[in-house]
């Protein structure tokens, strides 16, 4: 896994690397210019007549553009520098190189004298620090550098993107490359900001891994956060054993579908099946057993009375159902059950007599414990959940988390590592929080995952992860080594996978659940075959 730093933990990185190891900032500094005139040469951006344009802040990250653009001159290349909001505070850093760019004569460019026509243009205004929104002015002048045609490339992180939650203020200058310092920031692999980051590229400038050594001293993992990448996966997933059977491979309930939604119990089902479940068991209406029966002969099913409101009737199954629990490996409940009464109930009770089975709540599930409708269910599902010594998983989205947590999608969506690491604390639960880049915190440690595309926003996407979900975790009951926070990470990424594997054959505009479904099995081969090639190589 990668790690993705906040901007104060940057600024904490540069400063540990500088005291502790002795490599001064100026040094730091020629290194990021280096390395970004040798990244847009790579590009096959840079040309003997090219023009370029360094836009410049008066700070650190200003002092960067200052850097490069004398390193492009010295190179023999054009490379015109401007310093449109001059207020006359300037870093140390900034002073030192303006002064050498004085003495090769090199002379600013006025902000007002700047017309289209550059090859590059290279935007070092404001860099990690920016915390507020722009100014009119500001914001003014990055539109105005975002109508020029030539090749865009931010030193760190576009200005304007919050460097923490990638949110835009104000406005925000559109990179084609964007080339960062030793470790990538949140923002930019967060929406908004990475729209605007363009190609991400990570630059090692002398800031490593070992200058993270003051975290340990400031509380270890607590607030770290990750970026899931598929060597992980490849590295992580248990492989089967050529002698397992079907128990072997963990035994899956599932609680989905009712009256009118017998598409999620059938998904779902799949899902987990083609994940590698050895046996699933499906807990629903009795009107969608013959569909089940049809479409997914390899699941067992226990049926429901379609049209029962008692608690009386319910009792009639819950024998049936507390063999099916002790039969489990893992449960899951919530996709397509409604928020009903007897929804209610049931889901109470499976919960109540999961004992130390892992479970997996998703969909309506949550719907029905964000309601707190405890007269209607009898039971308090919150304080049922902060009981079990097992581990429970949630898969929401963000409406059904907003539900959850109180809070608005707006305000989620602004700082969704520091929401999700409160719900799972306070819930003591392991969280998947569901968007365009997922996060999956475990309440102290979040891990975001950016596979997938849009057109996996589709009815029923989310029951297919919830099946995968469950077949994954399913195995962390076999194999003693491998821990639900990690099967949860896999799930995750493995659902993105298939989603982006389905843009082989159609656009985005035309991925369904059932396309995703039949993209996992290629996916998951394609990580067998790769775990295979490691160990022979090994």
């Amino acid at each position: 896994m990668r790690e993705i730093l906040t901007a104060s933990q940057m600024k904490k990185c540069d400063a540990y690397t500088s005291e502790y190891f002795g490599i001064e900032p100026v040094v730091l500094m020629e290194r990021a210019a280096l390395t970004t005139f040798i990244s847009i040469c790579n590009c096959g951006k840079m040309y003997e007549d090219s023009r370029t344009l360094v836009v410049c802040g008066t700070g650190n990250n200003g002092a960067d553009g200052l850097a490069l653009a004398r390193i492009m001159y010295e190179g023999g290349y054009s490379a015109d520098y401007c310093i449109p909001f001059d207020g006359g505070k300037h870093s140390e850093l900034f002073e030192r190189q303006k002064d050498i760019l004085d003495k090769y004569g090199l002379v600013p460019v006025s902000k007002d004298a700047l017309e289209d026509g550059y090859d590059i243009v290279v935007d070092a205004l404001f860099g990690i620090g920016l915390n507020r929104p722009l100014t009119d002015v500001a914001a003014l002048f990055i539109d105005k550098l975002n109508h020029f045609k030539g090749f865009r490339v931010a030193l760190d992180i576009p200005s304007g993107i919050n460097a923490d939650t990638g949110s835009v203020m104000g406005s925000a200058f559109r990179a084609d490359i964007t080339v960062t310092f030793g470790f990538a920031k949140r923002g930019q692999i967060l929406f908004p900001g990475k729209d605007y980051v363009g190609k991400l590229l990570i630059a090692n400038i002398g800031i490593t891994e070992r200058s993270l050594a003051w975290l340990d001293e400031e509380g270890g993992q607590q607030g770290r956060c990750f970026v899931m990448e598929k060597e992980d996966v490849i590295g992580s997933l248990p492989v089967r054993p050529d002698d397992g059977n079907k128990g072997t491979f963990g035994k899956v309930l599932i609680y989905a579908g009712n009256e009118d939604i017998s598409g999620a119990c059938v998904l779902a089902s799949i899902a987990a099946l083609k994940s590698g479940a050895g046996m699933v068991k499906v807990i629903t209406r009795s009107g969608n057993a013959d569909i089940l029966k049809k479409t997914v002969p390899e699941a067992m099913v226990t049926t429901l009375r379609s049209k029962a409101a008692s608690a009386g009737e319910i009792s009639e199954t819950k024998e049936k159902i507390r063999q099916d629990i002790a039969w489990a490996d893992v449960i899951l409940a919530g996709p397509g059950i409604g928020t009903g009464e007897e929804s209610s109930r049931l889901l109470g009770f499976l919960l109540e007599n999961a004992g130390d089975k892992p479970f997996v709540l998703d969909a309506d599930a949550l719907n029905i414990i964000s309601a707190g409708d405890r007269e209607r269910s009898g039971q308090d599902f919150r304080e049922i959940i902060q009981r079990r010594s097992a581990v429970t998983i949630f898969t929401p989205h963000i409406g059904e988390l907003s539900r959850l947590t109180g809070k608005s999608a707006t305000e989620l969506k602004s700082d969704i590592i520091k929401c999700s690491n409160e719900y799972a604390a306070d819930a003591g639960v392991i969280l998947a929080a569901k968007d365009a880049v997922t996060c999956v915190s475990d309440g102290s440690k979040a891990v975001l995952v950016s596979t997938g595309n849009n057109g996996m926003a589709t009815a029923g996407s989310g029951d297919v992860l919830a099946g995968i979900t469950a077949a994954l975790v399913a195995v962390c009951a076999k194999t003693e080594k491998y821990e639900a926070f990690t099967a949860v990470l896999n799930a995750v990424y493995i659902h993105g996978l298939a989603g982006s594997a389905c843009l082989d054959n159609m656009a985005e505009d035309s991925v369904t659940a059932g396309d995703i479904i039949i993209s996992l099995p290629g996916v998951i081969k394609e990580i067998r075959d790769e775990q295979k090639n490691n160990q022979a190589e090994v």
